[in-house]
């Protein structure tokens, strides 16, 4: 059996961890506008631009047997998120780059579900279709699945152990005014490791899931982490700060740990605390 080969477009923070893993057994591809700066691991360094057609002419002359897909919003309104998104993936299935993979995997977000009173969704949930940034990215998503056998993933907040947003200003001694509301996150290292062992149960015929949910064991109350967290620094709170409400949902991760996926970083816990131990006392 030939080696297989994996592209990545959009060669990120995520790419970059998922590597090493891939490595092992992948011919790995990076398309960026910038491949002089990619990693010298890469099998391949490619130039391509998602954010037109013409710019992926390069890489559409490559046909790999995977294509990995981790986008980025242009800009943080509706028009960056149609860009980078939504019309992207329209770039990417008209270059030609998705006629021949064996999978495709586009990199969404558990944004698109519509749960906002702390419930919890599952793959299969209401999704929040009439906010454009939601439809931006539903419809990047709708265009894998017509041009290609694709699986979907939808990762929650994004972190790692050095700098994680939500330890800032606990670092600054603030508590937040509204933390009722549940939070979800997963570690990128995790995130990058279960896009790695979709592409492995592909290549051995497993079952790979049409849509899959990548979140730790752990949806936590904002509450109840900054109180974790400030006794983990074994201080008390100074004062407050003034939040906005996040979503409000518990997002189910069933599924990945129906296929026997570890996480590394199966809570808040366990990921916060390298961050927490290099806290200046």
């Amino acid at each position: 059996m030939k080696t297989p080969t994996v592209m990545f477009i959009g060669f990120g923070d995520l790419a970059t961890r998922a590597l090493p893993f891939l490595s092992e057994f992948a011919d790995v591809i990076g398309v960026s506008r910038h491949p002089e700066r990619l990693p010298d691991a890469l099998s391949h360094r490619v130039y391509g631009d998602y954010g037109s057609l013409e710019g992926l002419a390069q890489a559409a002359e490559i046909e790999p047997d995977y294509l990995i897909f981790t986008p980025v919003p242009a800009g943080r309104d509706v028009v960056g998120y149609q860009q980078g998104y939504a019309k992207a993936a329209k770039h990417i299935a008209g270059a030609g780059l998705l006629n021949k993979v064996r999978r495709a995997i586009y990199v969404s977000s558990t944004r698109v579900y519509a749960e906002r009173s702390g419930g919890w969704v599952d793959e299969g949930s209401p999704l929040a279709a009439g906010d454009p940034f939601v439809d931006a990215l539903l419809a990047g998503e709708a265009c894998f699945r017509r041009n290609a056998t694709s699986t979907v993933v939808r990762p929650s907040g994004l972190y790692d152990g050095a700098n994680p947003i939500m330890l800032r200003p606990i670092l600054e001694g603030l508590s937040s005014r509204v933390g009722s509301g549940f939070t979800n996150r997963i570690h990128r290292t995790d995130a990058a490791r279960a896009i790695v062992e979709l592409i492995r149960r592909d290549l051995n015929d497993g079952h790979v899931p049409a849509t899959l949910n990548l979140n730790d064991n752990t949806p936590v109350t904002t509450e109840e982490l900054e109180a974790w967290c400030f006794q983990e620094l074994g201080r008390e709170p100074l004062g407050q700060r003034d939040n906005q409400p996040r979503a409000n949902r518990r997002v189910s991760n069933a599924k990945l740990r129906a296929m026997g996926f570890s996480l590394q970083y199966p809570s808040f816990r366990e990921g916060y605390k390298e961050a927490l131990s290099q806290a200046p006392a």
